[in-house]
């Protein structure tokens, strides 16, 4: 009898459970920091119901879906698709070479789209130089620490993230514009606090990504994001 062999799964990359994890454990570190206590994080930070997350977009670049406009097979393809473009940007960053990828919105919403982990969880939007991130991620789904002790199990964590990269910036440079949760501003610095316990930072880890692919700098520009690698 023929046993049946399963696939290997996708690559979740930076945006499956992980990543979600840590951008929330660390959202809610700063908050802790400036609230001051789990109550205020709870009853004014958190919400009780998702902020509504636009659709992706897959067929094109300016108009934008509703939820569910766009079919999986569409999302899975186009993410396989800016993958490879990604894997090429690496295997050049290997070979010392100069490469640049271009990703639109809809390519990195494609992305998020395709990971069951982080669909319906995150939405981008890029006008001109300007970038804008939608987050509302139910805590139940990750294994954020003390969650049930402290009443969060039934919260989501609802934020906006804006950045405008000018060309140049690398993973060393790059900064938060403004960061908003549940509608309350918090400070923009987030990528520099000092997670406690890990001892690192949100910076560490972004640029941990940009190395892995070879990425040197890049910008926001006309509506994309530019990343390159250079001769090293």
């Amino acid at each position: 009898m023929n046993a049946l062999i399963e696939p290997p799964p996708k690559r979740a990359g930076c945006l499956g459970k992980g990543c979600l994890t840590l951008i929330v454990v660390a959202i809610l570190l700063v908050v802790i920091g400036v609230g001051g206590t789990f109550w205020g994080v709870r009853n004014v930070y958190l919400s009780d119901k998702p902020a509504p997350i636009p659709g992706a977009t897959a067929p094109t670049e300016t108009t934008a879906a509703t939820p569910g406009e766009t079919s999986a097979p569409a999302l899975v393809q186009r993410s396989d698709e800016v993958r490879e473009r990604l894997d090429t940007m690496k295997k050049a960053a290997r070979a010392h070479e100069e490469n640049e990828v271009e990703l639109t919105a809809a390519d990195i919403n494609a992305l998020i789209g395709a990971n069951r982990k982080s669909r319906g969880t995150a939405s981008v939007g890029i006008d001109d130089t300007v970038l804008r991130a939608q987050f509302a991620i139910p805590l139940q789904r990750l294994d954020v620490p003390f969650r049930k002790a402290f009443g969060l199990n039934n919260r989501y964590l609802n934020s906006t993230i804006t950045i405008v990269a000018p060309p140049g910036t690398n993973a060393s440079s790059v900064q938060l514009s403004e960061v908003t949760l549940n509608g309350h501003k918090i400070p923009a610095r987030l990528l520099d606090w000092q997670l406690p316990v890990v001892g690192k930072s949100l910076r560490t880890y972004v640029i941990k990504y940009a190395n892995q692919y070879g990425v040197t700098d890049g910008e926001i520009r006309d509506g994309k994001v530019i990343l390159r690698t250079n001769r090293r």
